[in-house]
Protein backbone atom coordinates (compact mmCIF):
# COMPACT_ATOMS: atom_id res chain seq x y z
CA UNK A 1 0.00 0.00 0.00
CA UNK A 2 1.78 4.06 -0.91
CA UNK A 3 1.65 6.25 1.49
CA UNK A 4 2.21 10.43 0.57
CA UNK A 5 3.29 13.58 2.82
CA UNK A 6 3.56 17.07 2.21
CA UNK A 7 5.70 19.87 3.54
CA UNK A 8 6.32 23.12 2.03
CA UNK A 9 9.85 24.92 3.61
CA UNK A 10 11.64 27.98 1.65
CA UNK A 11 15.43 29.08 2.07
CA UNK A 12 17.06 32.49 2.36
CA UNK A 13 20.12 32.87 -0.44
CA UNK A 14 21.60 36.10 -0.34
CA UNK A 15 25.30 36.95 -1.45
CA UNK A 16 26.87 34.29 0.38
CA UNK A 17 24.48 31.56 2.39
CA UNK A 18 21.76 29.55 0.74
CA UNK A 19 19.53 26.96 2.04
CA UNK A 20 16.91 24.78 -0.30
CA UNK A 21 13.55 23.54 0.93
CA UNK A 22 12.23 20.34 -0.06
CA UNK A 23 8.42 19.28 -0.67
CA UNK A 24 8.08 15.63 0.80
CA UNK A 25 5.56 13.37 -1.11
CA UNK A 26 4.87 9.58 0.52
CA UNK A 27 2.80 7.11 -1.88
CA UNK A 28 0.43 4.93 -0.37
CA UNK A 29 0.18 1.05 -1.36
CA UNK A 30 -2.93 1.07 0.30
CA UNK A 31 -6.21 0.36 -2.14
CA UNK A 32 -8.47 3.62 -2.24
CA UNK A 33 -11.99 4.42 -3.10
CA UNK A 34 -13.12 6.55 -5.31
CA UNK A 35 -14.10 10.32 -4.57
CA UNK A 36 -15.36 10.91 -8.10
CA UNK A 37 -15.14 10.20 -11.52
CA UNK A 38 -12.18 12.38 -13.48
CA UNK A 39 -12.79 13.86 -17.03
CA UNK A 40 -10.32 13.63 -19.52
CA UNK A 41 -9.88 16.52 -22.70
CA UNK A 42 -9.03 13.17 -24.94
CA UNK A 43 -10.89 9.89 -23.93
CA UNK A 44 -8.26 7.73 -26.10
CA UNK A 45 -4.80 7.66 -27.52
CA UNK A 46 -1.63 5.96 -28.06
CA UNK A 47 0.90 4.67 -25.04
CA UNK A 48 3.57 6.94 -26.57
CA UNK A 49 1.74 9.92 -26.66
CA UNK A 50 3.61 13.27 -25.05
CA UNK A 51 1.59 14.14 -23.35
CA UNK A 52 -0.89 11.56 -22.73
CA UNK A 53 -3.56 13.63 -23.10
CA UNK A 54 -4.32 17.66 -22.42
CA UNK A 55 -6.10 17.91 -19.13
CA UNK A 56 -7.86 16.18 -16.36
CA UNK A 57 -10.40 17.19 -14.06
CA UNK A 58 -12.10 15.84 -11.25
CA UNK A 59 -15.53 15.43 -10.49
CA UNK A 60 -15.67 17.56 -7.62
CA UNK A 61 -13.10 19.67 -5.28
CA UNK A 62 -10.56 17.77 -3.08
CA UNK A 63 -12.06 16.41 0.57
CA UNK A 64 -12.60 19.90 2.64
CA UNK A 65 -8.90 19.77 4.88
CA UNK A 66 -7.32 18.47 1.65
CA UNK A 67 -6.61 20.83 -0.81
CA UNK A 68 -3.19 21.78 0.26
CA UNK A 69 -1.52 19.77 -3.18
CA UNK A 70 -2.45 17.79 -5.38
CA UNK A 71 -1.54 14.88 -7.71
CA UNK A 72 -1.95 12.93 -11.26
CA UNK A 73 -0.80 9.65 -11.41
CA UNK A 74 -1.38 6.73 -13.52
CA UNK A 75 -0.30 2.95 -13.09
CA UNK A 76 -2.62 -0.58 -12.68
CA UNK A 77 -5.50 -1.27 -10.97
CA UNK A 78 -4.32 -1.82 -7.55
CA UNK A 79 -1.38 0.14 -8.42
CA UNK A 80 1.70 1.07 -8.10
CA UNK A 81 0.60 4.24 -9.19
CA UNK A 82 3.42 7.06 -10.98
CA UNK A 83 3.36 10.58 -11.98
CA UNK A 84 1.68 11.58 -15.04
CA UNK A 85 2.58 15.53 -14.10
CA UNK A 86 4.06 17.78 -11.71
CA UNK A 87 2.22 17.78 -8.27
CA UNK A 88 0.19 20.78 -8.04
CA UNK A 89 0.82 23.40 -4.55
CA UNK A 90 -0.35 26.48 -3.18
CA UNK A 91 -3.19 25.23 -1.17
CA UNK A 92 -7.20 26.04 -2.65
CA UNK A 93 -7.77 22.33 -4.14
CA UNK A 94 -10.38 21.63 -1.82
CA UNK A 95 -12.88 25.14 -3.24
CA UNK A 96 -13.11 24.21 -6.50
CA UNK A 97 -12.50 21.03 -9.17
CA UNK A 98 -9.10 20.08 -9.76
CA UNK A 99 -7.55 20.38 -13.07
CA UNK A 100 -4.06 18.93 -14.14
CA UNK A 101 -2.06 18.92 -16.91
CA UNK A 102 0.58 16.10 -18.04
CA UNK A 103 3.70 16.51 -18.63
CA UNK A 104 4.98 12.90 -19.88
CA UNK A 105 3.50 10.17 -22.31
CA UNK A 106 1.92 7.12 -20.72
CA UNK A 107 4.86 4.71 -21.26
CA UNK A 108 7.30 7.53 -20.20
CA UNK A 109 5.26 7.76 -16.50
CA UNK A 110 5.52 3.59 -16.33
CA UNK A 111 9.52 3.44 -17.11
CA UNK A 112 7.98 0.98 -20.47
CA UNK A 113 5.29 0.07 -22.48
CA UNK A 114 2.27 -0.70 -20.97
CA UNK A 115 1.13 -4.51 -21.25
CA UNK A 116 -2.67 -4.89 -22.27
CA UNK A 117 -4.67 -4.68 -19.75
CA UNK A 118 -7.07 -2.51 -17.13
CA UNK A 119 -5.71 0.42 -15.57
CA UNK A 120 -6.45 3.90 -13.75
CA UNK A 121 -5.63 7.22 -13.71
CA UNK A 122 -6.33 9.34 -10.06
CA UNK A 123 -6.28 12.67 -8.69
CA UNK A 124 -4.93 12.75 -5.44
CA UNK A 125 -5.51 15.04 -2.33
CA UNK A 126 -3.08 15.92 0.60
CA UNK A 127 -3.41 18.15 3.34
CA UNK A 128 -0.18 19.68 5.01
CA UNK A 129 -0.09 18.23 8.42
CA UNK A 130 -2.99 15.10 7.78
CA UNK A 131 -0.76 13.88 4.02
CA UNK A 132 -2.75 12.17 1.89
CA UNK A 133 -6.40 11.32 1.88
CA UNK A 134 -7.42 7.92 2.05
CA UNK A 135 -9.33 8.01 -0.97
CA UNK A 136 -8.77 9.15 -4.55
CA UNK A 137 -10.95 10.60 -8.13
CA UNK A 138 -11.14 7.76 -9.94
CA UNK A 139 -11.17 6.77 -13.49
CA UNK A 140 -10.58 3.29 -15.50
CA UNK A 141 -8.95 2.77 -18.46
CA UNK A 142 -8.29 -0.41 -20.64
CA UNK A 143 -4.75 -0.50 -22.50
CA UNK A 144 -4.95 -2.38 -26.24
CA UNK A 145 -2.17 -3.27 -28.04
CA UNK A 146 -0.22 0.25 -28.63
CA UNK A 147 -3.30 2.66 -27.87
CA UNK A 148 -5.40 3.68 -24.26
CA UNK A 149 -9.24 4.19 -24.19
CA UNK A 150 -11.15 5.14 -21.17
CA UNK A 151 -13.28 1.91 -19.95
CA UNK A 152 -16.61 1.80 -20.32
CA UNK A 153 -17.59 -2.01 -19.66
CA UNK A 154 -18.66 -4.38 -20.50
CA UNK A 155 -19.42 -5.40 -16.66
CA UNK A 156 -18.15 -8.57 -15.25
CA UNK A 157 -20.37 -12.10 -15.86
CA UNK A 158 -22.16 -12.95 -12.33
CA UNK A 159 -21.16 -16.43 -11.69
CA UNK A 160 -22.41 -18.84 -8.97
CA UNK A 161 -20.46 -21.96 -7.38
CA UNK A 162 -22.01 -25.15 -6.00
CA UNK A 163 -20.36 -27.51 -3.83
CA UNK A 164 -20.62 -31.58 -3.61
CA UNK A 165 -18.76 -33.85 -0.77
CA UNK A 166 -18.42 -37.06 -1.05
CA UNK A 167 -18.49 -39.37 0.41
CA UNK A 168 -21.27 -37.84 2.00
CA UNK A 169 -21.71 -39.73 5.52
CA UNK A 170 -18.73 -39.85 8.00
CA UNK A 171 -15.27 -40.90 7.04
CA UNK A 172 -12.81 -42.45 9.08
CA UNK A 173 -9.44 -40.02 10.04
CA UNK A 174 -6.92 -40.45 7.29
CA UNK A 175 -9.62 -41.48 4.60
CA UNK A 176 -10.10 -39.74 1.70
CA UNK A 177 -12.54 -36.78 0.94
CA UNK A 178 -13.56 -35.09 -2.25
CA UNK A 179 -14.30 -32.21 -2.80
CA UNK A 180 -16.02 -31.00 -5.95
CA UNK A 181 -16.97 -27.22 -7.31
CA UNK A 182 -19.51 -26.51 -10.48
CA UNK A 183 -18.74 -23.15 -11.58
CA UNK A 184 -21.52 -21.76 -13.96
CA UNK A 185 -21.01 -20.23 -16.64
CA UNK A 186 -18.87 -23.04 -18.03
CA UNK A 187 -17.26 -20.70 -19.86
CA UNK A 188 -16.02 -19.24 -16.94
CA UNK A 189 -12.29 -19.92 -15.86
CA UNK A 190 -9.93 -19.01 -13.02
CA UNK A 191 -9.73 -21.38 -9.55
CA UNK A 192 -11.34 -22.35 -7.12
CA UNK A 193 -10.52 -21.91 -3.12
CA UNK A 194 -11.87 -24.96 -0.99
CA UNK A 195 -11.86 -23.48 2.95
CA UNK A 196 -12.69 -25.49 6.16
CA UNK A 197 -14.21 -22.98 8.55
CA UNK A 198 -13.81 -19.17 9.22
CA UNK A 199 -10.96 -19.13 6.78
CA UNK A 200 -8.34 -22.25 6.97
CA UNK A 201 -7.54 -22.94 3.20
CA UNK A 202 -7.43 -27.03 2.26
CA UNK A 203 -6.14 -26.51 -1.16
CA UNK A 204 -7.26 -24.85 -4.57
CA UNK A 205 -8.11 -26.43 -8.08
CA UNK A 206 -8.47 -24.49 -11.43
CA UNK A 207 -11.87 -24.68 -13.37
CA UNK A 208 -12.10 -27.05 -16.19
CA UNK A 209 -15.57 -26.88 -18.52
CA UNK A 210 -16.99 -25.59 -14.98
CA UNK A 211 -15.60 -27.77 -12.68
CA UNK A 212 -12.83 -27.97 -9.91
CA UNK A 213 -12.14 -31.09 -8.06
CA UNK A 214 -9.88 -31.74 -4.69
CA UNK A 215 -9.72 -34.57 -2.94
CA UNK A 216 -7.55 -34.73 0.74
CA UNK A 217 -6.55 -37.04 3.84
CA UNK A 218 -6.00 -34.61 5.83
CA UNK A 219 -9.25 -33.26 7.71
CA UNK A 220 -8.82 -33.63 11.34
CA UNK A 221 -11.25 -35.15 13.24
CA UNK A 222 -14.32 -33.39 14.30
CA UNK A 223 -17.49 -31.77 12.44
CA UNK A 224 -16.41 -29.35 9.74
CA UNK A 225 -17.84 -26.69 7.47
CA UNK A 226 -16.57 -26.19 3.98
CA UNK A 227 -16.81 -23.93 1.55
CA UNK A 228 -15.65 -23.48 -1.70
CA UNK A 229 -14.70 -20.35 -3.82
CA UNK A 230 -14.55 -19.25 -7.29
CA UNK A 231 -11.62 -17.07 -7.87
CA UNK A 232 -12.07 -16.03 -11.86
CA UNK A 233 -8.94 -15.46 -14.14
CA UNK A 234 -10.39 -12.36 -15.80
CA UNK A 235 -11.92 -10.63 -13.13
CA UNK A 236 -13.46 -8.15 -16.22
CA UNK A 237 -15.11 -11.19 -17.68
CA UNK A 238 -16.23 -12.88 -14.67
CA UNK A 239 -17.49 -11.78 -10.81
CA UNK A 240 -16.10 -14.04 -7.83
CA UNK A 241 -18.57 -16.03 -6.17
CA UNK A 242 -18.84 -18.66 -2.95
CA UNK A 243 -20.81 -21.88 -2.78
CA UNK A 244 -23.13 -22.30 0.69
CA UNK A 245 -21.31 -24.63 3.85
CA UNK A 246 -21.46 -28.14 2.98
CA UNK A 247 -20.93 -30.35 6.22
CA UNK A 248 -18.47 -33.14 6.33
CA UNK A 249 -17.90 -35.28 9.78
CA UNK A 250 -14.28 -36.95 10.47
CA UNK A 251 -14.27 -39.74 12.98
CA UNK A 252 -11.84 -41.35 14.77
CA UNK A 253 -10.20 -44.86 13.19
CA UNK A 254 -9.14 -47.95 14.69
CA UNK A 255 -7.62 -47.44 18.32
CA UNK A 256 -7.69 -44.60 20.64
CA UNK A 257 -6.27 -41.38 19.29
CA UNK A 258 -6.48 -37.85 20.46
CA UNK A 259 -6.09 -34.50 18.53
CA UNK A 260 -6.39 -30.95 18.52
CA UNK A 261 -6.02 -28.10 16.42
CA UNK A 262 -3.69 -24.78 17.37
CA UNK A 263 -5.37 -21.87 15.51
CA UNK A 264 -3.25 -18.83 15.47
CA UNK A 265 -4.49 -15.73 12.98
CA UNK A 266 -1.66 -13.75 11.85
CA UNK A 267 -2.42 -10.26 10.22
CA UNK A 268 -0.65 -8.23 7.66
CA UNK A 269 1.64 -5.36 9.83
CA UNK A 270 2.56 -2.27 7.93
CA UNK A 271 4.11 -1.31 5.39
CA UNK A 272 4.48 2.51 5.41
CA UNK A 273 7.18 5.08 5.21
CA UNK A 274 8.04 8.33 8.11
CA UNK A 275 10.02 11.31 7.28
CA UNK A 276 12.07 12.63 10.04
CA UNK A 277 11.14 15.97 9.02
CA UNK A 278 9.53 18.45 7.24
CA UNK A 279 12.89 20.60 6.06
CA UNK A 280 15.90 19.53 4.04
CA UNK A 281 18.42 23.08 4.99
CA UNK A 282 21.66 23.34 2.21
CA UNK A 283 23.98 25.64 3.78
CA UNK A 284 27.09 27.96 2.36
CA UNK A 285 26.01 28.94 -0.86
CA UNK A 286 26.71 31.10 -3.44
CA UNK A 287 26.60 32.43 -6.45
CA UNK A 288 28.71 30.00 -8.87
CA UNK A 289 29.15 27.87 -5.91
CA UNK A 290 27.55 25.34 -3.96
CA UNK A 291 25.63 24.55 -1.05
CA UNK A 292 25.57 21.40 0.64
CA UNK A 293 23.05 19.27 3.52
CA UNK A 294 21.61 16.66 4.21
CA UNK A 295 17.89 14.69 3.21
CA UNK A 296 15.68 14.50 6.24
CA UNK A 297 15.93 10.51 7.09
CA UNK A 298 12.99 8.72 5.85
CA UNK A 299 12.22 5.31 7.58
CA UNK A 300 10.84 2.49 5.65
CA UNK A 301 8.38 -0.09 7.80
CA UNK A 302 7.99 -3.73 5.60
CA UNK A 303 6.05 -6.14 7.76
CA UNK A 304 3.09 -7.20 5.05
CA UNK A 305 4.41 -10.87 5.20
CA UNK A 306 4.44 -10.88 1.77
CA UNK A 307 8.27 -10.39 1.51
CA UNK A 308 7.19 -8.63 -1.85
CA UNK A 309 10.62 -6.20 -2.60
CA UNK A 310 10.22 -2.40 -2.28
CA UNK A 311 11.56 0.81 -4.00
CA UNK A 312 11.62 4.47 -2.81
CA UNK A 313 12.19 6.91 -5.12
CA UNK A 314 12.57 10.82 -5.25
CA UNK A 315 11.74 13.02 -8.15
CA UNK A 316 12.56 16.59 -8.04
CA UNK A 317 11.24 19.81 -9.58
CA UNK A 318 13.12 23.05 -11.08
CA UNK A 319 14.01 25.44 -7.46
CA UNK A 320 12.23 28.62 -8.03
CA UNK A 321 12.25 31.88 -6.06
CA UNK A 322 9.92 34.77 -5.01
CA UNK A 323 9.58 36.93 -6.62
CA UNK A 324 10.10 35.14 -9.90
CA UNK A 325 13.41 34.77 -11.63
CA UNK A 326 15.52 31.82 -13.91
CA UNK A 327 14.74 28.83 -11.92
CA UNK A 328 17.94 26.53 -10.64
CA UNK A 329 17.69 23.33 -12.51
CA UNK A 330 16.39 19.77 -10.92
CA UNK A 331 19.63 18.22 -12.35
CA UNK A 332 21.84 20.80 -10.41
CA UNK A 333 21.04 19.05 -7.16
CA UNK A 334 23.28 15.79 -6.24
CA UNK A 335 22.68 13.01 -3.53
CA UNK A 336 25.12 10.46 -2.14
CA UNK A 337 22.06 7.79 -0.50
CA UNK A 338 22.66 5.87 2.34
CA UNK A 339 20.88 2.86 3.44
CA UNK A 340 20.98 0.75 6.49
CA UNK A 341 18.69 -1.86 8.84
CA UNK A 342 17.10 -1.26 11.86
CA UNK A 343 15.45 -4.67 12.43
CA UNK A 344 14.29 -7.31 10.65
CA UNK A 345 15.31 -10.61 8.80
CA UNK A 346 15.23 -8.32 5.13
CA UNK A 347 18.51 -6.31 3.97
CA UNK A 348 18.22 -2.26 2.02
CA UNK A 349 20.76 -1.39 -0.80
CA UNK A 350 21.38 2.12 -1.41
CA UNK A 351 20.48 4.23 -4.13
CA UNK A 352 23.50 4.93 -6.98
CA UNK A 353 24.92 9.08 -6.13
CA UNK A 354 23.13 11.21 -9.14
CA UNK A 355 21.73 14.08 -10.00
CA UNK A 356 18.36 14.78 -9.61
CA UNK A 357 17.09 15.59 -12.85
CA UNK A 358 15.24 12.42 -13.62
CA UNK A 359 13.64 10.15 -10.95
CA UNK A 360 16.31 8.38 -8.80
CA UNK A 361 15.94 5.55 -6.64
CA UNK A 362 17.19 6.64 -2.88
CA UNK A 363 17.11 3.08 -1.42
CA UNK A 364 15.57 -0.50 -2.46
CA UNK A 365 14.95 -4.10 -0.90
CA UNK A 366 14.88 -7.35 -3.10
CA UNK A 367 11.90 -9.59 -3.16
CA UNK A 368 12.23 -12.58 -0.33
CA UNK A 369 14.86 -10.09 1.70
CA UNK A 370 12.43 -7.08 2.29
CA UNK A 371 10.97 -7.62 5.53
CA UNK A 372 11.99 -5.30 8.79
CA UNK A 373 12.69 -1.87 9.34
CA UNK A 374 15.22 0.08 7.30
CA UNK A 375 16.85 3.91 7.60
CA UNK A 376 16.97 5.87 4.20
CA UNK A 377 18.88 8.94 3.69
CA UNK A 378 21.40 10.98 1.38
CA UNK A 379 24.16 13.62 1.42
CA UNK A 380 22.62 16.82 -0.75
CA UNK A 381 24.79 19.10 -3.16
CA UNK A 382 23.05 21.97 -4.60
CA UNK A 383 25.81 23.19 -8.18
CA UNK A 384 24.43 27.06 -7.82
CA UNK A 385 24.81 28.93 -11.59
CA UNK A 386 27.18 31.56 -11.88
CA UNK A 387 24.12 33.56 -13.59
CA UNK A 388 22.11 32.75 -10.28
CA UNK A 389 20.16 35.79 -9.11
CA UNK A 390 20.28 35.94 -5.14
CA UNK A 391 17.31 35.26 -3.47
CA UNK A 392 14.79 32.46 -1.04
CA UNK A 393 15.22 29.40 -3.57
CA UNK A 394 12.52 26.13 -2.87
CA UNK A 395 11.96 23.12 -4.94
CA UNK A 396 9.67 20.14 -4.20
CA UNK A 397 10.72 16.74 -3.89
CA UNK A 398 8.11 13.62 -4.00
CA UNK A 399 9.68 10.11 -2.21
CA UNK A 400 7.39 7.39 -3.37
CA UNK A 401 7.18 3.75 -1.72
CA UNK A 402 5.73 1.25 -3.95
Amino acid sequence: MSKRMFARVGALLGATVMSAGVLVAVASPAQAASLGTITLTETNGTVDANPMFTSATSADPCPTGYGENAGLRVGPVGGPYQNLGRPLGGGGFDQADVTIEPNRSFATALGATPAPGNYLIIIECFSLTAGRHADEFQLPIVVEGSNWRVDTGPVAEATATDLAIAPAGPVESGAEVTLTATVTPAAATGTVEFRRGAGTVIGSAPVASGSATLTTTSLPIGTHSITASFVPANASAFQPSASSAQSVTVEPGDGPSGQQEIVADVTPGAFSLAVAGNQALLAGGTVGGSATGDLQSATVTDLRGSNAGWDLTGQLEDFNTTPATTPIGAANLTWAPTASKTSGSGSVSAGTSADLGATRTLCSAAAASSAGVFSCGAGLTLSVPDTATPGGYAATLTLTLA
